[in-house]
């Protein structure tokens, strides 16, 4: 299925950016990299797609829908950015806080003049998805989706390029408001890499049974039920029901009822102890 294959695609393409960030190259030649980046897996995915028969119209609509603007998303939000910064005038604080007011009025004006579209985005709703994420439809809604910019319609459809527009410029909007601010800013975290608990699902009860009875989330004021509810929903993974489960981690023995935590605290340890044991300014002293 597509989605396994756009997903490890999309990971590989996080790792490259966050290899970017993490570089030594100057600010201009990073922005730069992230544009060539986002721009080469944007590719890499077309000709995936090229190569690919979509299993059902379903499959066809999730792509369009959700999958591809994840990637067009990376680059209209880098290559914008790469622009404002070009852009900015020298001059002081105030007058970069103005230059940066405007484009962030831009944004809003984009909002305004796309308002339907952007109101069926964030409603989240699926009437029309046939129309706007099915490639070749004779009749799209143009009252909805006034820009169409890929014209190749073996990998577009009337409303994937929009939805990449409006999730890139509610970055570019975050961005402006840190840069104003003097915050840094870590753009597509709620739309981050996602995350899967791949361990033994009573080593996830045992975390949220240690958060639950040290009282750590709400002050205390939330049940086991719904902390657990929670992590499965960050972690993407089916615990059971917790009052159940919780009577596989009585049934122990007496020796080893917290396994998990346990090992958590000798591995955690343990790392300390090897950091501890390196120390780089003690080895130059005897060499």
């Amino acid at each position: 299925m597509i989605k396994q294959v756009a997903d490890i695609h999309y990971r590989e393409e996080r790792e490259e950016l966050e290899k970017i960030d993490s570089s030594d190259q100057s600010m201009v030649a990073q922005r730069k990299a992230r544009v060539e980046t986002t721009s080469s897996y944007l590719m890499s995915l077309k000709e995936k797609i090229l190569d690919y028969s979509f299993e059902s119209l379903d499959e066809e609509i999730l792509f369009f829908k959700e999958i591809k603007p994840k990637f067009s998303s990376l680059l209209i939000f880098y290559s914008a950015v790469e622009k404002i910064e070009m852009d900015k005038p020298e001059g002081g604080l105030s007058h970069l806080k103005g230059y940066y007011e405007n484009e962030l009025k831009a944004i809003k004006r984009f909002f305004d003049a796309n308002r339907q579209i952007y109101s069926y985005y964030r409603s989240e709703d699926d009437y029309l998805d046939p129309q706007l994420f099915v490639r070749g439809v004779i009749d799209p809604p143009r009252w909805m989706c006034k820009i169409r910019v890929d014209q190749d319609e073996r990998f577009s459809t009337a409303g994937d390029y929009m939805f990449a527009r409006i999730m890139a410029n509610e970055q570019i909007a975050r961005y402006l408001e840190s840069a104003i601010s003097g915050l840094e800013f870590h753009p597509f975290t709620e739309d981050d890499i996602e995350t899967n608990w791949t361990g033994e699902t009573i080593n996830l009860l045992e975390v949220a049974y240690g958060i639950y009875c040290t009282a750590q989330v709400n002050h205390g004021k939330i049940g086991i039920g719904e902390l657990v509810r929670k992590l499965e929903k960050v972690f993407n993974v089916n615990i059971g029901r917790p009052y159940r489960r919780f009577l596989e981690i009585k049934m122990r023995k007496r020796l080893s009822r917290t396994k998990y935590l346990d090992e958590m605290v000798t591995s955690v340890n343990k790392k300390i102890d090897d950091e501890d044991a390196y120390d780089p300014n003690e080895k130059k002293k005897h060499s």
